[in-house]
C-alpha cells in the first residue's frame, strides 16, 4: 500500500534545514538578550547616583596597601640615608638600617608594577584590556573594580562556581549585586578560600569579533590551586631553617598542584561613556569552553 501525500500538509524540512531554523532563532535570542542588556547599562549610565557608586567601588589604580607600603619605603629610605651617616659601618644596626629599606622599597615596587597592570575605569580602554583587568582584580581580591566591570544585568544574575578540571572548587549559588557576593563566589575558584591557595595567569586575551558596542574576546588563562595547609606548613620550617622550608614548599607545590589549561569566550558590552561592561556574569559563557 502506497503512502498517500496530504496535500494541505505544510512542507518537510530537509536535512540540516531545522537545525538551521533552530541555530536562527537562538542567533536572535541572543542578539535581543543583547540588546536588551546595552539599553539596561545606558539607562544605567545615565543614572548619576548609580555612576557614583561605580567609581567609588573601582577605586583609584593604586590600592590602599600599596601606597602604604610604598609611603613606609619612601621613609624607610630616608631614614637609610641618615642612619648611614651617624651610624658607623662596622655597627650592626648599619646593616639593618640599609636592609629594611631596601626590602620595603622592593615590596612597594612590585605592588605598583602589579596594580598598574589594571586599566583605569575613568578612561576608556579596549574590550580585551578590560576583560584581562576584569580577571586580574577578581584574582587580586579588587572585587569592587570587577564589580563596576559588570553590566547591570549581569549583576542581576544568580552564578555558581564554573568546573575546571581538577581545580578543587567551593560549592553554592551567589548573588551578583554587590562586591561582597561578588568576594564570595570568587573565592570559590579564582582566589583564596575553602582552604585552597588558587592563582589564574592569562596568557593571552585577544579581540575574536567587534560588531559596535559589542565585542567577543577570547581568552587563554591557567588556573592553580593548591593547599592552604602546604603553605603554612612551608612558612613554618622555613621559619626554622630557610633551605629546608625553600626545599620543602617547592616539594609540597609541585607534589600537591592543580592545573587546568582552559580557552574560553566573552562578550562586553560598550556604554554611551565609552567603557565595556561584561556582558554575563557566567565566568564561561557557553559550552564552547575547551
Amino acid at each position: 500500500m502506497t503512502d498517500e501525500i496530504n496535500p494541505y500538509a505544510p512542507p518537510e524540512a530537509e536535512p540540516g534545514e531545522r537545525a538551521t531554523t533552530t541555530k536562527k532563532k537562538k542567533k536572535r535570542s541572543a542578539s535581543g538578550a543583547i540588546a536588551k542588556a546595552l539599553e539596561r547599562l545606558n539607562q544605567h549610565i545615565d543614572d548619576a547616583s548609580a555612576v557614583a557608586v561605580d567609581r567609588k567601588e573601582s577605586g583609584g589604580r593604586l590600592r590602599v596597601v600599596t601606597m602604604v607600603f610604598a609611603g613606609i619605603a619612601v621613609v624607610s629610605l630616608v631614614l637609610m640615608v641618615l642612619a648611614t651617616q651617624t651610624i658607623p659601618s662596622r655597627d650592626p644596626a648599619f646593616v639593618l638600617a640599609i636592609i629594611f629599606p631596601i626590602v620595603f622599597a622592593i615590596l612597594a615596587v612590585a605592588l605598583v608594577a602589579v596594580d598598574l597592570t589594571i586599566v583605569s575605569r575613568g578612561k576608556p580602554a579596549g574590550p580585551d584590556a578590560t576583560l584581562r583587568s576584569f580577571l586580574r582584580a577578581m584574582a587580586m581580591g579588587r572585587q569592587g573594580y570587577a564589580w563596576a566591570c559588570l553590566c547591570p544585568t549581569a549583576r542581576a544574575q544568580t552564578v555558581s562556581p564554573p568546573r575546571l578540571g581538577e581545580i578543587p572548587i567551593g560549592p553554592g549559588a551567589f548573588s551578583l549585586a554587590t562586591p561582597a557576593s561578588l568576594k564570595d563566589w570568587s573565592s570559590t575558584f579564582i582566589r583564596l578560600g575553602h582552604g585552597q591557595v588558587r592563582t589564574v595567569q592569562v596568557k593571552r586575551a585577544s579581540i575574536a569579533r567587534e560588531d559596535g558596542d559589542v565585542a567577543v574576546v577570547e581568552v587563554h588563562a591557567i588556573f592553580q590551586a593548591w593547599p592552604q595547609w602546604a603553605n603554612i606548613v612551608s612558612v613554618i620550617a622555613f621559619v626554622l631553617n630557610r633551605i629546608l622550608g625553600s626545599i620543602l614548599y617547592l616539594v609540597l607545590f609541585l607534589a600537591l598542584r592543580k592545573r587546568h589549561e582552559v580557552t574560553f569566550r566573552k562578550t562586553l558590552l560598550r556604554g554611551k561613556d565609552r567603557l565595556w561592561y561584561v556582558y554575563s556574569g557566567e565566568f564561561f559563557e557557553d559550552d564552547w569552553a575547551s
